[in-house]
């Protein structure tokens, strides 16, 4: 029995009389030399019932939270997550991690490299959590969702789908977005609103684009499109479309008082809209040929759907809908209100990449517990937190 396999066996008999995070800590250190077999071995989920599971969601970013440096303290600090780095830069066949910890801020904006990447560290933040508690993010989270792409990451944090074919499809994603635009300025615009509701901002954006129609003599067009694309909060939406259609949908919301300031985001196409049709059809067929969801019966937890703002409830439906929400609106507001009215979410568990999520949620409700797990700081405190928790509980 190796000195690991030791430390491990010693920890499950004393979890009746000391908190789990405790025992973890001396496999998660002992981990550091350790071999890939010896890491999945600390890593053993502890199925004491957590104190307020059934409060918390785990939430994860989309494009537009990516950053260079990102992740890079989440490899220095735990092995865990320097492992998923490596299944990353594997799958991929070329070291995104490098691009990450070390490339240009232009080349990381491209949907082809911001996709995976986000991903990567959003997962290497999650197997940072599990390693510190020696839990399943499943054992401390009731509910999974996530951003846009962030979607595949709360798939993988559900054991709905693998590490590495959640990559394969997020590349595959990446690069047929990319593909599918043609050389002409787009653009994806955040907007604060003023004191009016969503269908407000809804209505008017397609008076928009039904003006911008008859002007061109036609019914329907893709060269000149605006659609909302992300409905965030409350008080945030997203345009995404072409130049001229976007900056118009602004001008008018904000000439109406409906909206107040605009902010460009760090994107390099306009997703979720109908210029996404193309890729669309290439994810498709891509998840039909790797048929990469795992049933459903075997999920650790539920994952609510960008597209519907309600759980997956079947293997086909998950995989139709991950390729459908490329080109429709991401329902952010309403799959947080579902969690919210519906199961009572109230502790939100925000992952990295950035503070995106977690600043959505603390906005839209301002009286619940978000924790913002963008680091390995944050994530030691959260650490914390549970084993404090994990007492009173006791």
């Amino acid at each position: 029995m190796n000195c690991l396999l030791r430390i491990y066996t010693a920890s499950r008999a004393c979890a009746h009389s000391m908190p789990a995070f405790v025992c973890s800590r001396y496999i998660s250190s002992a981990t550091d030399s350790g071999s890939k077999q010896d890491l999945e071995q600390a890593t053993k989920r502890n199925k004491e019932p957590q104190l307020y599971r059934h409060q918390r969601a785990i939430i994860f970013p989309g494009q537009g939270s990516q950053f260079i440096g990102m992740g890079k303290d989440l490899c220095n600090e735990f092995v865990a997550s320097r492992r998923v780095f490596e299944q990353v830069d594997e799958v991929l066949g070329y070291s995104i991690s490098r691009l990450m910890f070390q490339g240009g801020p232009e080349e990381l904006t491209l949907t082809k490299n911001a996709q995976p990447a986000i991903v990567a560290v959003s997962v290497a933040a999650m197997r940072a959590l599990e390693q510190e508690t020696g839990m399943d993010v499943a054992d401390i989270y009731s509910f999974a969702m996530g951003h846009s792409v962030g979607e595949y990451s709360a798939l993988i944090a559900a054991q709905a789908v693998s590490l590495e074919d959640g990559i394969r499809l997020v590349r595959t994603r990446g690069e047929a977005m990319q593909d599918a635009i043609r050389e002409r300025e787009y653009a994806m615009s955040a907007c604060i609103l003023r004191k009016c509701t969503v269908d407000d901002v809804l209505s008017e954006v397609e008076n928009v684009q039904q003006q911008i129609f008859q002007e061109m003599g036609v019914t329907s067009s893709d060269d000149e499109v605006v659609q909302v694309a992300n409905i965030n909060s409350s008080s945030q939406i997203v345009l995404s479309g072409t130049r001229l259609a976007v900056d118009r949908a602004l001008a008018s919301l904000q000439s109406k008082r409906l909206a107040m300031r605009a902010v460009n985001l760090p994107v390099s196409a306009p997703f979720h809209c109908r210029l996404m049709a193309p890729a669309k059809e290439v994810l498709a067929a891509r998840i039909a040929e790797l048929a990469p969801i795992k049933h459903k019966d075997s999920w650790a937890m539920p994952v609510v759907s960008n597209a519907t703002a309600k759980p997956y409830d079947t293997t086909e439906t998950t995989q139709r809908l991950l390729a459908e929400q490329i080109d429709r609106p991401v329902l952010w507001l309403q799959s947080m209100e579902y969690l919210k009215n519906e199961h009572g979410i109230s502790r939100w568990g925000a992952m990295a990449p950035g503070n995106v999520v977690g600043n959505l949620a603390g906005k839209e409700y301002a009286k619940d517990i978000v924790r913002r797990l963008s680091d390995a700081a944050a994530i030691k405190d959260f650490v914390a937190v549970l084993e404090r928790q994990a007492k009173r509980g006791r």
